[in-house]
């Protein structure tokens, strides 16, 4: 549990000094295309006093060993809190703690500055910690990554069925581990499979658990299953499979099959018709024709 709950303090602690280690190179080529830009004239200059110079990349440079050791001296500072933290909320120990409290409780040697990193930045950002502000002093607990009531088998169904409800996926057992005590958390897996409640299988080399919707299990043929798993179709469309059937004499239902159209294909439309002057045939013995006006006189 521990390894799990600190895997995302050391990616953290990498992306650090990865950006530390490129700020260094960076520092240096700028050094370096600055010396190269100086004329030779100035290369016989005084140089200034040791008091007034700026840091350059060899200061740098010289204080990177000791902020790596640093800052993996706070990484593993706030794994270890966050590691203590679970082990009292998996003991039952729900209430919250100051960080003086935890440390005085566990006997922790952490360091002033990093005692202050933590208490003021690192456990209020922190996804696995639950913050509590009482009497304008920050209180901390563990948060556990599953919000069950009570560490037993009812509320971890219900959890699993409303998450099948709503598609909100699957749980992983290092969840449920991490929420209830290891020991207890395997003997409710274990008596809701063999119930068949729910369904455990291995995803991505983890061990995930599902809800058993009792109005679809079917019940299938065992040597039909097994059948099944030992047919492969990777890389086999619909189509393949279906040809695949009809040779061996079988026929495939397929479902919302397009259907071939007989009607005959429209013939397309020709060009438009020039627009003519229609008369009202009614009403021809009142036009007249101003064609040819009469000249005036």
């Amino acid at each position: 549990m521990a390894s799990s709950s600190s895997a995302g303090l050391f990616k953290e602690r990498e992306k650090f000094v990865k950006r530390h280690a490129e700020e260094t190179a960076f520092l240096a080529s700028a050094e370096k295309r600055q010396k190269t830009e100086k004329p030779s004239s100035q290369k016989t200059s005084r140089p200034k006093p040791a008091i007034n110079r700026s840091k350059t990349s060899s200061d740098f440079t010289s204080d990177y060993p000791s902020s790596t050791t640093g800052s993996k001296s706070r990484f593993l500072s706030l794994a270890n809190v966050v590691e203590k933290l679970q082990e009292r909320f998996l003991s039952g120990q729900t209430d919250a703690l100051t960080l003086d409290e935890l440390i005085e409780e566990f006997e922790l040697k952490i360091d002033s500055s990093d005692k202050h990193w933590l208490n003021s930045e690192a456990l209020l950002s922190n996804k696995q910690i639950d913050v509590k502000r009482i009497d304008d002093i920050n209180k901390f607990v563990y948060k556990p990554p599953l919000d069950l009531k009570a560490p037993k088998k009812t509320p971890l169904l219900n959890l699993l069925k409303s998450r099948h409800e709503k598609c909100e996926g699957a749980v992983t057992v290092d969840d449920v581990r991490e929420t209830i005590p290891r020991q207890k958390a395997d003997f409710i897996i274990d008596s809701l499979v063999k119930g068949g409640d729910v369904v455990k299988v291995t995803s991505n080399k983890k061990e995930v658990l599902f809800y058993t919707d009792r109005p679809y299990d079917l019940r299938v043929n065992q040597e039909f299953i097994e059948s099944w798993r030992k047919i492969s179709v990777e890389g086999l469309d619909d189509k393949k499979i279906c040809e695949f059937l009809d040779n061996q004499g079988h026929h495939a239902l397929i479902k919302n099959a397009s259907r071939p159209s007989n009607l005959p294909a429209k013939s397309k439309r020709g060009g438009r018709r020039p627009d003519t002057m229609k008369h009202n045939q009614h009403v021809a013995h009142k036009l007249e024709d101003y064609s040819n006006p009469a000249p005036k006189k």
